[in-house]
């Protein structure tokens, strides 16, 4: 399996990976999978590593990506994104899409920093 969801109960956190070889319709499965765990949980954070992605989306799927990604969670959410360091100038497209929809989002080169940020802030569960 390319990628693994890990909901993590004590933080109220989905850890999203993705690995290997995944065409942007399975990307976008799995982000429709994933959100709609958030949404079944009430939670609001989520850290998404991308680093051993080896197919990085072209800047307008990623774009696209952030849009839809923004539509299907709360406001408050906050996501943390795990970068490889030539990945970062296409997330930064896509930080300055989420931000319009009120969404954090926020790259990382370390999944430690990812997780300490994404926890650092005591986001309000939606009922």
């Amino acid at each position: 399996m390319p990628y693994f969801i890990n909901p993590v109960k004590e933080d109220q956190c989905l850890f999203l990976t993705y690995e290997g070889e995944m065409p942007p319709i399975e990307i976008a499965a799995v982000r429709y999978e994933a959100t709609g765990l958030l949404a079944a949980k009430h939670w609001n954070r989520m850290v998404v590593d991308v680093t051993e992605l080896r197919f990085m989306p072209m800047t307008f799927e990623l774009l696209n990506f952030g849009r839809n990604q923004t539509r299907e969670l709360p406001r408050s959410t906050r996501i943390a994104l795990v970068v490889r360091p030539e990945q970062a100038n296409q997330v930064n497209r896509l930080k300055n899409v989420t931000r319009s929809d009120r969404v954090s989002l926020a790259w990382f080169y370390d999944a430690e920093d990812a997780t300490a940020w994404v926890k650092s802030v005591m986001c309000p569960v939606q009922a």
